[in-house]
């Protein structure tokens, strides 16, 4: 006798494209707190899968500066190599024994070569020797127009450097409870007409294996025109929120994600630019209020915000919690 395999969760059409497969995964959050996803692209090669350009681009400075330092002394290494296989004779000019011996005479005459410095001490002899310099000449010249380009291109790429509270908060509000999560600029920059769109996805036990919905969380305020101090985004928990009725174990049980989507106009480039933030149900502290830092006694009048305690509250009681409703 034959049995009826489960019906297969059905695919929430507010779930931002994450998909069914990637909502339905277990013992891992959706959204990073850093904005990246938990996805991971398989089957490529190196040169399909990657993009130099980008990753130049969208690495951290460090590791761009790394990289930069590497292929410099890897290009400089390498064309040593070629002129050491010249021989003896293929560079003259300084002595062996003043420039540290015939490999490091080979890479600093690379070096003055590839950066077009030209001192004149070192030179190369013979038509291979100087076949040698045309070429590192050539890749010298596209290796710094290319370093050029892409520090640029990182100086002058907008991007929304929000910087978001690590934990989201169940506080009072208007009689009744609300989420809250805090976000400032951290540049000097501003950003206007900022926009946000929060959604909590929870697994439903009514959908077959235990599927995830995606239920939209309405804000008191989705949007202002400037951010020049910080933002408490507010969702109130009244009787219509999917929060409505649930506590810490609740959230907890059905493995709660709150997933954020800012948007914002950069005024110095007038581009559009993003940010994502996920809260899982161990980042939301109830029965908290965010302290209120900013300082409006500064020397000289004006308005300070200490950024470095963004993520500061102060523990509250809240009122009675309401009783589960039920949900389509």
């Amino acid at each position: 006798m034959s049995s009826t395999p489960p019906p297969l969760p059905r695919e929430d059409k507010g779930d931002f494209g994450l998909g069914r497969d990637l909502s339905n995964t277990r013992g891992q959050r959706l959204l990073n707190a850093d904005g990246t996803f938990n996805v991971r692209r398989e089957g490529l090669s190196w040169t399909q899968g990657g993009s130099l350009c980008h990753d130049a681009l969208t690495v951290t400075w460090g590791r761009f500066l790394g990289w930069t330092a590497l292929a410099y002394v890897g290009i400089n290494l390498l064309f040593a190599a070629v002129y050491l296989l010249l021989g003896n004779d293929g560079l003259s000019g300084a002595s062996v024994d003043r420039s540290g011996g015939l490999f490091w005479r080979a890479f600093f005459f690379s070096v003055q070569t590839f950066a077009t410095i030209g001192y004149g001490t070192i030179v190369a002899n013979g038509i291979a020797g100087n076949l040698v310099v045309t070429v590192e000449a050539l890749v010298g010249l596209m290796a710094q127009a290319l370093i050029t380009g892409l520090l640029f291109a990182r100086f002058a790429r907008p991007t929304m450097a929000l910087q978001f509270s690590t934990v989201s908060v169940i506080a009072p509000f208007n009689g009744g409870t609300a989420l809250m999560f805090r976000i400032a600029n951290r540049r000097r920059n501003e950003l206007i007409e900022l926009e946000a769109q929060v959604t909590v996805t929870m697994r439903d036990t009514d959908i077959g294996g235990g599927g995830r919905r995606y239920y939209p969380l309405p804000l008191d305020r989705r949007a202002v025109s400037f951010l020049p101090t910080t933002w408490t985004l507010v969702h109130p928990i009244i009787a219509d929120s999917p929060l409505w009725g649930m506590t810490a174990r609740d959230l907890e049980a059905r493995e709660a994600e709150i997933l954020v989507l800012m948007h914002g106009t950069d005024e110095t480039f007038a581009t559009r630019v993003s940010s994502r933030r996920s809260y899982r149900s161990d980042e939301v502290v109830w029965g908290a209020r965010f302290r209120n830092i900013l300082n409006t006694t500064r020397a000289g009048g004006g308005v300070s915000v200490d950024l470095t305690q963004i993520d500061l509250y102060d523990a509250v009681d809240l009122p009675l919690p309401a009783a589960p409703h039920e949900r389509p």
